[in-house]
């Protein structure tokens, strides 16, 4: 089973639709991963930083031990490349697993 981190911003100017996004992003994942918010089963395989804006605030250079890979999305942009929003998971998933 593959964990798949999951750390959240604040939610206080969202340009993105967090929640949806994640919905979008579980769809998306293949059998046997699993997405967890429990810091204490780190070191994940990956883990996404989901932020609804630009600002990113909840980018703690403290978290990145607890996972191999970052992806980071910051209202729409994943990894720093500007995404439509209906494009966002697709992009997360080829960060994933390419």
């Amino acid at each position: 089973m593959a964990l798949i981190g999951l750390k959240f911003c604040g939610g206080c100017n969202p340009q993105i639709d967090r929640l949806g996004l994640l919905e979008e992003i579980k769809k998306r994942l293949p059998p046997g991963c699993h997405l967890t918010l429990d810091q204490e089963t780190g070191p994940w395989e990956a883990a996404l930083l989901i932020c609804g804006c630009p600002t990113a605030c909840a980018d703690d250079p403290k978290l990145e031990a607890l996972s191999r890979c970052w992806i980071r999305i910051s209202g729409a942009m994943v990894e720093r490349e500007t995404t439509p929003e209906n494009k966002i998971a697709e992009a997360v998933m080829r960060k994933l697993f390419s």
